[in-house]
């Protein structure tokens, strides 16, 4: 929400009334703005964290805000031996076995930052993580289920993992993981080079698998999810707003693509008896994003369904359903089956991370243009995946409320994860809540060109969605910024309007109720939310002052993830010193090497650049608060465009506010010094212009990677 709202939404400005006259004929000062005094009390509590952090020394976010778990998939059994479940807690770098009813019972170290898993028929685990150059290899065990009447021998119930190899891979930012049927190949996608690699699978004589060969399949932008069935292999490219379904597994053959306008979070694929598929995808609504009058339009939540026929060049849309209007917003997981594939029966379960519910679409008899049946069932937000049980059930991984959920009908059961870091605070919690689930908002409609959103709808877990969008302003276009690390970034975003995060925050309920008629400086109850009774010392009412404070704390806790390229090593390489000089001697003047944007006594001396930079938090925001006009055109502000801060560029895509520059190595093709002027864009066709040499852009794009 916030980089393409308050970097480009068009601000009404505050016009004080005039005073009336005194007595003496003088005008009396203007009033100051509504709730002013409520801000300037935020404002003494954002300079006092201010003044008590060390900017340095911040933890990175997935370290510090809980166990987070992120994946969950059914370990497969025998029908009458209990069901078991694995999954990863992404802030706990551990992968964990658990029972039907969430308790858990294995717990093992992961690869850093786990997030992707797979689980073959013979209940191997597969696992991937974003800072870890590996794939794990987990095998379940427990206890051996007897007979009746006769001797063990019986199956497993699969209580317990052990790791029984480690397969190292040349890849980091790795997000998931899939494998083939008949578990020959893992298909696994990398974000830092968008790479979807296919790794050939053997298995030594204890059954454990090892690295044949790792070949690479194609690039794309963002990707983060991966999944393969008989005949086909897809990924999502999110910043590329795209799906690819490769044939054959890999093998040479056409991508069918489906393309969106704006991000598709989640899919699943279904195959069907006639070798064709079908797709069921979670995303923001396929429009172009609309801010003409300053809020925001054409964003609400969608669940669509495709079919690719066998042998058929591009896949075909069977329904798009409006899934805000619905109650689900924001459905990052999805899951799709043939209820009755001989009546043509298909439904799709979907849960809404920023909605308390679990809803199931029911198409029967083949008729896809017909509305479906819809079923709701409650839940919590927070669902980053689920697994569908035996029984009808749902168990649920909930990042928000760290927890594992279960579903059985009625109340769903909260089964709290334990977590060997400090306790977070009620606040903080409260803050992460209103960013990721409609709290900031609960009264917005998605009728028409009116959505229900929140602030992932454009900034996937705190990053972008690869949109370059129209800002109601002229022809002014803007990219989404991260919204990780904005406490130490004031002003705030492209135009730089917001001078303190409390004036930000502030501005942000306004926008975000633009369009419901409701009062942004509201309180919120239980009768709003009654799903805040599971947060645990959570007040009765919130006023419109706490519910401000409450955000700020979590932004202030919202710090980047790690950099995976920064933690294995501990040194510059020599290419990375090199690209460290460069950059000091050619882009530190404006991208500069400060802890607090806003601080000029805050600059690192370049001598701790490297201890700072290869830490875990990365803390130096490379950035000041000043403006610039470097020919990126057109300009969103008057004098130009806020300095862009530098951390994590590799995650973000396309490059520039106007988003033009397509790579790294195209951006720094761009760069021209002379005459007092710097050019990223735009340089005049002159011989005295420095630009930079072959081996400079290599140096700096080695060290751009550690940022």
């Amino acid at each position: 929400m916030f980089a393409s709202a308050a970097s480009c939404r068009d601000r009404e400005p505050v016009t004080a009334p005039s005073g009336a006259a005194s007595p003496a004929g003088a005008t009396a000062p203007p009033a100051p703005p509504p709730h002013d005094h409520e801000l300037q009390a935020l404002r003494a509590f954002e300079q006092q964290r201010r003044t008590t952090t060390d900017f340095a020394t911040l933890p990175p976010s997935n370290l510090a805000l809980g166990p987070d778990p992120y994946r969950i998939a059914a370990l497969g059994a025998p029908a009458r031996s209990p069901e078991r479940f694995v999954g990863l807690l992404r802030g706990a770098s551990a992968v964990v076995t658990l029972d039907g009813d969430g308790t858990e019972l294995t717990r093992l170290a992961a690869p850093r930052s786990p997030s992707g898993l797979a689980v073959s028929s013979e209940a191997d685990v597969l696992v991937v993580g974003e800072a870890a150059r590996e794939l794990a290899h987990y095998r379940t065990i427990g206890r051996t289920i007897g007979r009746t009447g006769g001797p063990t021998g019986g199956p497993t119930t699969g209580d317990h993992l052990e790791r029984v190899a480690t397969l190292s891979i040349d890849a980091l930012g790795m997000r998931d993981i899939a494998l083939a049927p008949d578990a020959r190949t893992a298909y696994v996608v990398e974000e830092r080079q968008g790479r979807l690699l296919a790794v050939s699978l053997e298995r030594d004589r204890s059954r454990a698998f090892r690295q044949a060969g790792v070949r690479e399949l194609s690039r794309c932008h963002g990707p983060i999810q991966v999944e393969a069935i008989t005949g086909y292999v897809a990924v999502n490219c999110l910043l590329d707003h795209t799906l690819e379904i490769r044939r054959n597994h890999g093998e040479p053959g056409e991508i069918v693509r489906i393309h969106h306008d704006g991000p598709i979070w989640h899919f699943a694929l279904h195959g069907e008896p006639d070798g064709g598929v079908l797709i069921a995808a979670g995303g923001v609504e396929d429009h172009p994003l609309e801010r003409e009058d300053g809020g925001f339009g054409y964003i609400d939540s969608y669940v669509y369904l495709y079919r690719l026929a066998p042998g058929a060049a591009q896949a075909s849309r069977l329904a798009a359903i409006n899934t805000s209007e619905l109650g689900a917003v924001t459905p990052k997981w999805v899951a799709i089956r043939t209820a009755d594939a001989s009546a043509g029966t298909v439904a799709v379960t979907t849960a809404g991370y920023a909605t308390a519910n679990l809803l199931t679409l029911t198409w029967q008899g083949g008729d896809f243009a017909a509305a479906p049946r819809v079923e709701t069932t409650e839940l919590l937000p927070g669902t980053s995946a689920a697994q569908l049980t035996r029984g009808g059930a749902v168990i649920a991984a909930n990042a928000l409320f760290d927890a594992w959920i279960v579903q059985r009908g009625g109340k769903p059961r909260v089964i709290e994860i334990a977590s060997a870091g400090p306790p977070r605070s009620v606040m903080s919690r409260l803050g992460e809540l209103l960013f990721f689930t409609t709290m900031m908002s609960p009264w917005n409609s998605a009728e028409g060109k009116l959505s229900r959103f929140t602030c992932e709808t454009c900034h996937h877990e705190g990053y972008i969605d690869g949109r370059i969008h129209y800002t109601g302003r002229g022809d002014v276009h803007a990219t989404t910024r991260p919204l990780y690390g904005l406490f130490n970034l004031r002003p705030y975003f492209s135009r730089a309007l917001d001078k303190t995060m409390a004036q930000m925050v502030h501005a942000e309920f306004r926008v975000a109720n633009r369009h419901n008629g409701r009062d942004p400086w509201f309180t919120l109850t239980r009768a709003d939310v009654p799903w805040l009774d599971h947060v645990a010392g959570a007040p009765a009412e919130l006023p419109p002052e706490r519910l401000r404070e409450a955000f700020m704390t979590f932004l202030m806790d919202f710090t980047h993830r790690e950099n995976p390229t920064a933690l294995d090593h501990a040194r510059f390489t020599e290419l990375e010193r090199t690209g460290a000089q460069t950059f000091r001697d050619r882009c530190a003047a404006c991208h500069a090497a400060r802890l607090v944007a806003d601080d000029p006594a805050s600059t690192v001396p370049f001598e701790r650049w490297e201890s700072l930079v290869l830490s875990p938090s990365g803390p130096i925001v490379w950035s000041n608060a000043a403006y610039a006009k470097t020919g990126v055109t057109p300009y969103v502000h008057d004098a130009g465009a806020r300095v862009s801060p530098l951390r994590r560029l590799y995650k973000r895509w396309p490059y520039f506010t106007n988003g033009s520059a397509r790579s790294l190595a195209e951006l720094l093709d761009r760069f021209a010094v002379g005459s007092g002027a710097t050019y990223h864009d735009g340089a005049p066709a002159d011989a005295a212009l420095a630009r930079l040499t072959d081996d400079e852009k290599a140096a700096l794009l080695a060290f751009l990677d550690l940022l």
